[in-house]
Formats: structure tokens, sequence, C-alpha cells
């Protein structure tokens, strides 16, 4: 038995995982969904809330379990992978990055975007909204409907759009910290959704050809595989877990 610690992205919460965690259990495998500090489900201040601070509580969950662990990152939540990796390289069996972000060392989400973004493109990253102080973000329903939901049963985007919260900003601007050493040796797996119009897929592709990966499955969805296609994900995790979790 594996146990998976799900990550969810920017402005979302561990809810987001609700229909896979229970396929996960049924295949004999464990499931953790955390909620991220500063996703609105704690009180942690906004500008405290690094990719560091994310990494180190689920770090510290990682320790209170016995046997195999997998990592899955979904969208931000790729950061978070890549830094429990380098904390915790003899607990993480493998990394797993759902349609997110799998970045070098030194940076940051914002970074890539700064260098990869192209005017044209019209997910998520062009429609985010700041507070007046600048240390949160938000999207709105609609514009979460079209960019992270597109695939998805339009009841079912609707209802996830409308449970999205505010984003610290540390969060997406923080950098990471990761040696070849102890990140370097977990096995990295990587899920790139085809109709993303989020991260999209030529900015995955280009994330896990600068940064290679032991394995690449490819969906055919949007940016939300874990709402709308939750049993074909289901079949791919185990299969991630009887390889590399045995």
């Amino acid at each position: 038995m594996a146990t998976f610690f799900l990550i969810h992205g920017a402005w979302q919460g561990a809810w987001v995982w609700q229909k896979l965690t229970p396929l996960i259990e049924a295949a004999g495998h464990a499931a953790v969904a955390v909620d991220l500090p500063g996703d609105g489900h704690d009180d942690t201040p906004p500008q405290t809330v690094t990719t560091m601070l994310i990494a180190e509580k689920v770090a510290a969950l990682i320790d209170q379990v016995d046997g195999p662990v997998i990592v899955l990152g979904h969208s931000m939540g790729g950061t978070v992978a890549s830094q429990v990796s380098e904390l915790r390289p003899a607990r993480v069996s493998a990394a797993v990055y759902l349609c997110a972000f799998l970045l070098p060392n030194g940076q940051s989400c914002i970074d890539f975007y700064d260098r990869a973004w192209k005017p044209s493109m019209t997910g998520a990253h062009a429609r985010v909204t700041h507070s007046e102080d600048g240390l949160v973000s938000m999207i709105d329903p609609e514009a979460a409907v079209e960019v992270f939901f597109n695939t998805s049963d339009p009841e079912e985007a609707r209802a996830a759009a409308t449970r999205l919260t505010p984003q610290p900003e540390a969060s997406r601007r923080s950098r990471l910290q990761l040696s070849e050493e102890n990140y370097g040796s977990v096995p990295r797996i990587y899920i790139e959704t085809l109709q993303d119009q989020s991260v999209f897929h030529e900015l995955q592709k280009q994330m896990y050809t600068e940064t290679p990966v032991d394995k690449l499955y490819t969906l055919d969805t949007d940016h939300a595989p874990l709402v709308c296609a939750p049993e074909r994900l289901t079949e791919i995790l185990i299969e991630i877990a009887g390889e590399y979790a045995s």
C-alpha cells in the first residue's frame, strides 16, 4: 500500500480531490488531501506562505505515516512536490506532476511565466487580479470555468469555480531550493493535459523538456482531470504506485 499526498493548486483546497480520494482508497491505497496554509482554511498570514513553508507542513505529515509515499502536485502544487522531494528524498518514492509546475532550482511560478508566457495566451495567468496590498491573488468564477474546467461537466465546473479562494502571492513568487543530491534522486512522473487552458500544454511540454522526467502520461482533458476524469487519473496513479512504490 502506498500513501498518496495530494497537493492542490492555487486558489483551491483539499476539497478539489473529493472525487479522486475514494477511488484511490478503493484500489487499496491511502490518500491524504492537504489543505495548504493560507488558502482560506486557516489564519496563516499570506505574506508568510512560501513554498518552503507549505513543503515543511507536508513533510511533517509524511513523517506520521509508514510505508511508501507518493507526492502528487497539481498545478502550482508541483512546486510543493519538488520541495517536499528535496526535504524527504528517502521517504518519497515518486513525485507526480499533474499539469503542474515542474521547475528547476531557483525558479518560481511567476519566474517561469515571465520567460515563457506569450501574449496570445488567455489562461489563468492573464485573468488574475490582486488585492490592494498585493498579498493575495484571485480569479473570478466565470474566468475559472473557462480556464480550469473547460472540458468538465458544466454544473460541476460552476460548483468548483465558486469554491475558489484568494491565493497568497508569496507562494507563487517564492523560489525553489533544490539539489541534485536530494530532489534529483526522486523519480519524477509528469501527467500532461492536452486541452489545458490554464497551464497550456505548450508550457507543460517546455517544463518537462527542461527538467526531464522518468515517465510521461497524457490525458486529453482540461486543467482539472481530478474533476473531469478521476477514473482514468486513478488508473494512472495505481500504475505509478505499482512501479515505484512496490
